[in-house]
């Protein structure tokens, strides 16, 4: 017993011993494992913290792309507008240039005209000088040989002697005069040019002063400016004013106003073409005049706000709905600078077709032109069909007539068919054959009926005999029958 208790509390003293180092040794474990987690917690934070600046950087990583792609549109759109300032001063440098190139051979052709006039003039006056010494010697030379011979012959062959004189000066005379009419005429025709190069100068700068002040004037006078490009264009296309378009016409709306459009273009089939030349090119003109990069982009900006509202005022105003106007559904919207249009076509692709979605379409001096050439040749077209359907009509009625004609021919000449045989069977009657009027007629004046008046002896003696032949003629008959 005491050895068992004794191994009893060996055993335990052990097992205590060993309870206490593995007590000890899960103490330990537990703060290793504390400081572990503590340490995967802070790995955990640092991952996350990390996570996070990551995407930060991702962020400003994708930022940094969409600056650089927007750096390189803005540099291509300032590169374009570049190009277009420059292309637009080389334009107006060479329009300058022109203008001032074709001044200087206006001027040129002036002076080299005057200069060969007066160059002409010397050179008749030295023709003239010659001809007259060359005249003066020759007749004197003629004059002297004629008094000669003059003394040698006898005065009966004098004018034949004077007439090679008198022919000769005649000649002379005649080609004088000839010289001096080819001077004058070639001299009037030299007048004529100079005129006509006066003239296209002072249209030039005219045009061009016309130009200016209406990229620099009022909203008004540009309209103005523009109804009278518009009305050249009217007159170059070959249609006619006050049958094939009208300018300027008053209408009534429905709530009571007045619209006045600038030009009503009729159409062959009835309908109406409204042309509207009133756009305003003053942002424009100051886009041109604008020295500074950021000056000229918002003048463009105006220039094309000024245009879409344009565009916006003609849709509202619904002139197919005006009465006295069979308009189609659209309007054309006149812009006079064709460059205007180009640069506003090119800074917004999407005008024309904002202009088309309101029924307005922008048309420019070629494009304008072009499209009222074609409605005159619509005109030509219809004037040709309307003339044959008159031709047809009248054709057809000719017809008629022709064919009434010839039945009332054809009638007549049965009446005169018939009227000559009832005129030969009256005939008959009267002094053919046996028994005729005129014979038995005579025979009552023979037997001794009174009459005032005798018949024609030639119808008496030609009935006579007929009535003679018509007896020998029965007697004959009865003679083969016996």
């Amino acid at each position: 017993m005491i050895a068992f208790a004794l191994g009893a509390i060996l055993s335990w003293l052990l097992m205590r011993s060993r309870a206490v180092a593995l007590h000890g040794n899960w103490q330990r474990l537990q703060s290793e494992r504390a400081a572990r987690e503590a340490e995967l917690d802070q790995h955990r934070e640092r991952l996350f913290a990390l996570g996070n600046e990551r995407a930060t950087l991702a962020g400003r990583l994708e930022r940094l792309t969409q600056v650089e792609t927007e750096l390189a549109a803005t540099r291509a759109e300032l590169q374009r507008v570049g190009d277009a300032r420059q292309r637009a001063e080389q334009q107006a440098t060479a329009l300058g240039t022109h203008l001032q190139e074709q001044q200087q051979a206006a001027q040129q052709r002036e002076t080299l005209t005057l200069q060969a006039v007066q160059e002409r003039e010397a050179l008749l006056k030295h023709v003239r000088d010659e001809f007259s010494d060359k005249f003066k010697a020759l007749a004197n030379e003629l004059l002297d040989e004629k008094s000669r011979k003059f003394t040698e012959q006898n005065q009966a062959n004098l004018g034949t002697l004077l007439n090679p004189l008198r022919e000769q000066l005649g000649e002379f005379r005649k080609r004088v005069d000839d010289v001096y009419d080819k001077e004058s005429r070639e001299r009037q025709l030299l007048k004529s040019e100079i005129d006509s190069l006066k003239t296209l100068n002072q249209r030039i700068d005219e045009d061009a002063r016309n130009l200016t002040r209406a990229l620099t004037r009022e909203v008004k006078a540009q309209g103005a400016w523009g109804e009278l490009v518009l009305e050249r264009l009217l007159e170059a296309s070959g249609l006619q004013k006050g049958r094939q378009y009208d300018t300027q016409t008053t209408f009534a709306d429905d709530a009571g106003g007045r619209a006045r459009p600038d030009v009503i273009v009729h159409l062959p089939e009835g309908r109406d073409i409204i042309i509207d030349a009133k756009v305003s090119l003053t942002a424009y003109d100051r886009y041109c005049n604008a020295s500074e990069d950021a000056e000229r982009g918002m003048q463009l900006s105006a220039h094309l706000v000024s245009l879409r509202s344009h565009v916006k005022e003609l849709a509202e105003r619904r002139y197919s709905d005006l009465a006295g106007i069979n308009s189609l559904e659209f309007v054309l919207m006149f812009v006079p600078v064709e460059a205007a249009y180009i640069e506003a076509v090119h800074s917004d692709d999407e005008l024309q077709t904002f202009a088309l979605e309101k029924r307005v379409v922008i048309v420019t001096t070629s494009t304008l032109l072009a499209t009222l050439q074609t409605v005159a040749s619509l005109w030509r077209n219809d004037d040709r069909n309307r003339n044959a359907l008159e031709i047809a009509d009248r054709a057809g009625k000719l017809y008629d007539k022709f064919a009434g004609f010839v039945a009332d021919i054809e009638d007549a000449r049965n009446k005169l068919e018939a009227a000559r045989r009832a005129l030969g069977d009256a005939s008959g009657k009267l002094s053919d054959g046996r028994g005729n009027l005129l014979g038995q007629v005579e025979k009552l004046r023979e037997l001794g009926a009174k009459a005032s008046k005798a018949l024609p002896p030639e119808l008496v003696e030609r009935a006579q005999v007929d009535e003679v032949q018509a007896r020998l003629g029965d007697n004959g008959r009865q003679g083969d029958g016996a």
